[in-house]
């Protein structure tokens, strides 16, 4: 193993010249170099911290970052903060000392410098990577779109390393830092084309779990809107480890199938509805067709999807004992008000939850059992996360189960 090649600066920092949050995110980066074999560090543009829920960073957790701040920590680049475990603007009836603890966390977080954005998709929140730049993100689904759709370089981080280079301005180079590791290795030949985002999850989530962690080359999609691009991104990183895809034609370094694998050999996998039936079976854990909570929302929802359930429930009502959730960010969520689509959806009896992931949370402390969602991300998840048993269907099939109380696709 060669040895990690550090700059001046960067040697000061280690030796703790910088103050002690520059020190101690030195040395995670250091060791995770040596980890990693990378032959130096390189400067990034910003930091998106993920794991900040306190359902998974736990008191420990707390004790860290609160130590840094008592120590003086500051953060020297953007640094922006994923989901977390409770809405900061709604009361769900979670336990008191649950939401006191998640918010410690964002409170240390943001007195270091972070901005407490908590949401999953910092790329429509005016956090905007570019093309070829290098940059430090966790949470899986971001780090998906911005190596594929906008063209910057991350790893998969987490939330440690992530927020090491928030209080450094570094992170090491391997991986998909480096131009050659970024080509392609799977075709993806589209026969059957997906229809609306919740199938491209659908698709994600089969191809996720064929090829692993190899970067998988997209042919044959009709133009996808980003909120596809994004689901499909989410649903490869989880049932599978990826975290960068090509559509040829449609993300920057696949303007065709020869720039996307630069040359590489590859395998061959073919979708048609029969797989895209399969990647919502995958997702699909449930018993029951009697569900008591609907989720709409992973990533996050965009203000034209919170305005497409906000028309489908217009003038009618959810089913008594069946909570609808919209997950959103606190953008979102104001400008849906703004627009009156908030209020259509409280009428019909929903709610748009904003800063909250529900696998971060709390739904089974609410007595929820059985969750029907448009999102293979969120199904993959739950059932450890949260131990409830779930349904996975496109948003039109989650509406009218919200309505009814029973998901009934039969062909799940």
């Amino acid at each position: 193993m060669e040895c990690l090649y550090l700059t001046d600066e960067e040697k000061r920092m280690l030796d703790g010249e910088y103050g002690y949050g520059a020190q101690t995110g030195m040395k995670i980066l250091v060791a995770l170099g040596k980890v990693f074999d990378a032959e130096k560090l390189i400067p990034v543009r910003s930091a998106h911290v993920a794991g900040t829920g306190f359902k998974t960073f736990g008191k420990p957790g707390v004790a860290w970052l609160e130590d840094l701040v008592e120590k003086g920590a500051k953060v020297r680049i953007p640094t922006t903060l994923n989901v977390i475990g409770v809405d900061r603007a709604t009361d769900l009836g979670f336990p008191r000392d649950l939401v006191e603890w998640q918010m410690r966390i964002d409170n240390a977080y943001e007195a270091m410098g972070a901005v407490p954005i908590n949401c999953c998709t910092p790329y429509w929140c005016g956090y905007v990577s570019r093309m070829g730049e290098s940059i430090s993100w966790s949470e899986s689904s971001a780090v998906v779109y911005t190596n594929s759709v906008l063209g910057a370089r991350d790893n998969r981080e987490g939330g440690q390393s992530s927020f090491a280079s928030g209080l450094t301005g570094r992170t090491p180079y391997y991986g998909l830092h480096i131009p050659e590791n970024r080509r392609g290795q799977v075709l993806v030949k589209i026969l059957d084309k997906p229809k609306g985002y919740s199938e491209y999850s659908a698709v994600g989530a089969y191809v996720g779990k064929k090829i692993v962690e190899k970067i998988p080359v997209f042919e044959g999609f009709d133009p996808p809107s980003n909120e596809e691009l994004a689901t499909l991104g989410a649903a490869l990183a989880c049932t599978g480890g990826v975290a960068m895809f090509h559509a040829v034609g449609y993300t920057p370094e696949a303007p065709t199938r020869e720039a996307a694998f630069q040359g590489a050999p590859h395998e061959t996998i073919e979708i048609t509805r029969r797989e895209i039936r399969e990647g919502f079976q995958i997702a699909t854990r449930a018993k029951s067709r009697e569900v008591d909570l609907v989720l709409l929302g992973c990533p996050q929802l965009t203000i034209h999807q919170v305005r497409y359930v906000a028309e489908k429930l217009a003038g009618r009502k959810v089913k008594e004992g069946t909570s609808l959730w919209l997950q959103a960010n606190a953008f979102v969520k104001g400008m849906a008000k703004q627009l009156g689509y908030l209020d259509i959806i409280e009428r019909a009896g929903g709610l748009v939850l904003q800063d909250m992931c529900t696998c971060l949370s709390y739904p089974e402390l609410l007595g929820h059992k059985t969750m029907a969602c448009n999102s293979t991300k969120v199904s993959f998840y739950t059932p450890g996360s949260n131990g409830m048993d779930i349904w996975c269907g496109d948003t039109d099939k989650c509406i009218e189960t919200a309505i009814t109380g029973v998901f009934a696709d039969e062909e799940i």
